[in-house]
């Protein structure tokens, strides 16, 4: 394991282990609720994230881009996941995903990997992603917190 991996693992699991506390108390009708039409959900965020912790970290740490866990759903990005399936999915993939980058070389972070239709360096896609997890998690907490707002004004909104 080098140092500049272990950095990057440690990182990758503090964000996710914070998605709990963004989820804690959150209803069916606030999951599936859209700022705008064509706004996100938390459904769809916990979804898309699931699916880089599960597959996308996982096929650049082992440098393969046709990786999937095994038992993996081809239309998984297509469900409509409940919110247990999607913190348990995303868990165990967490698991995966931090123990894989954790066990990488430093020099393996500087190795060139197919990614996104050429070569780049592992990293490059390690960080992309991690970026891609915090983001997701923001726009998670804003979903949230306007909420909050708008339950303040009107008590009977999303009831």
């Amino acid at each position: 394991m080098g140092d500049k991996a272990s950095i990057l693992s440690e990182e990758l699991g503090y964000v996710i282990d914070s998605l709990d506390r963004h989820v804690e108390n959150l209803g069916e009708k606030e999951y599936l609720y859209r700022l705008t039409p064509e706004s996100n959900n938390i459904q769809w965020l916990l979804n898309h994230m699931s699916r880089i912790v599960n597959i996308s970290i996982p096929r650049i740490v082992k440098g393969d881009s046709n990786y999937s866990p095994k038992g993996w759903p081809a239309d998984y990005k297509d469900q409509a996941y409940g919110l247990e399936k999607m913190m348990k999915d995303i868990k165990a993939g967490r698991k995966a995903a931090v123990d894989g980058l954790g066990k990488l070389k430093d020099e393996q972070l500087e190795e060139e990997i197919p990614l996104w239709g050429g070569k780049q360096k592992r990293k490059t896609g390690v960080f992309a992603y991690i970026g891609e997890i915090y983001h997701h998690r923001g726009q998670l907490a804003f979903i949230r917190g306007t909420v909050k707002r708008l339950k303040e004004k009107d008590p009977n909104f999303l009831k």
